[in-house]
């Protein structure tokens, strides 16, 4: 078997049961994942699509979509062991069999990728709440990953049965889930495919859970951890830096002060701020830490304090800037080298799945 069709629902109507019977019409397995729905509300809609022949698997209460793929995709793994890929699509009627099937395609003519079946419509077809949720994400997560991706909250997709262990072990309950499988494409050396789907709105979309301030706020709590992390070293450096360029150095030196001052204030409070930051990122941002990221930032960490440290130099004794200024100018494209070699090379982690 090729495919399953993974659908998550929470508290559907009849368009999952119009779904079901088009899926059975065209020879598609499918199971459904029941995320809590009011039985006396949609036990009629599910009791048809077992009488279709579908598994569906029932939570007793309502959990999130995250947590309804994560067991629609530990079920298939388990009661289709033979299956390639899992298609997972909503239940609200919005993924048109044609759109399954661009899908599929896609997932045949690049059996290890992710397949991201994106919505490239006009911005006046798509409903303000969608449209809003996606732009913000859209420019956070290539921000965060370097990846270009048009819908990050595509609820399309097709998984390569081989991920399915990694794809259990990410993290989020809710629509975050799906942007963690996202941000792990990198981590995992996992190559993706976008291709052009319609999706169909209906009530102006009013049938979706997605609450745009909410969750995406839940969907961006992995990118924030790259930022706040950043922000938290270097507000430590820059205020290390001031009580040694302003009270410390004139305590050793007195005043006026030596040019050598700035970048000795420059070394020390880098030094602090290497160690909060390195804890920071391997621990809590890209949870990798090891031998060889510890060698890489080390590296990393000189290479910046070097540069940081001449620059700074050359500023004040050529322009004659305050020293804060000086640390500023030199610091914001350090910052930003500092973040790309990170990403790329440091804390990038080695491929974890592997085709059958």
């Amino acid at each position: 078997m090729d495919f399953v069709i993974l659908i998550p629902a929470y508290q559907p109507d009849d368009k999952l049961t119009a779904f079901a019977r088009e899926l059975k019409d065209a020879g598609l397995e499918a199971l459904i994942v029941d995320d809590g729905s009011d039985p006396e509300k949609c036990g009629a809609h599910f009791a048809a699509c077992e009488e279709l022949g579908y598994t569906v698997v029932h939570h007793e209460q309502n959990r999130g979509k995250g947590a309804a793929l994560r067991t629609g995709l530990a079920a298939i793994a388990e009661r289709f062991p033979d299956t390639r890929w899992v298609i997972t699509a909503d239940s609200d009627g919005q993924h048109t069999l044609e759109s399954l099937k661009k899908v599929a395609d896609a997932c045949r003519e690049n059996p290890e990728a992710l397949v991201i079946g994106g919505r490239f419509q006009d911005k006046e077809s798509i409903p303000f709440r969608s449209r809003l949720g996606n732009s913000f994400t859209r420019g956070a997560f290539k921000l965060a990953t370097g990846l270009s991706i048009h819908d990050t909250q595509t609820g399309l997709r097709g998984i390569p049965a081989y991920s399915i262990p990694d794809m259990l072990k990410l993290k989020g309950d809710r629509y975050e889930y799906e942007m963690n499988m996202l941000l792990a494409l990198k981590g995992w050396g996992m190559p993706f495919v976008e291709v052009p789907i319609e999706t169909i709105y209906i009530d102006n979309n009013a049938g979706s859970h997605f609450h745009p301030v909410r969750d995406s706020l839940r969907v961006l709590s992995q990118i924030l951890k790259f930022i706040s992390a950043s922000l938290i070293s270097f507000l430590v450096d820059y205020l290390l830096y001031a009580l040694f360029l302003y009270a410390l150095c004139p305590l050793i030196w007195g005043k006026p002060l030596p040019s050598l001052a700035v970048p000795a204030s420059y070394f020390a409070a880098r030094v602090l701020s290497g160690v909060v930051n390195y804890l920071l990122n391997s621990r809590f941002v890209f949870k990798s830490a090891g031998v060889r990221q510890a060698v890489g930032y080390a590296i990393l960490w000189l290479i910046i304090l070097g540069l940081g440290m001449l620059g700074s130099y050359l500023i004040r004794d050529l322009l004659g800037w305050p020293g804060i200024v000086c640390k500023l100018c030199v610091d914001l494209p350090l910052f930003l080298l500092s973040y790309f070699v990170q990403r790329e090379v440091i804390f990038k982690k080695k491929r974890t799945v592997s085709a059958k």
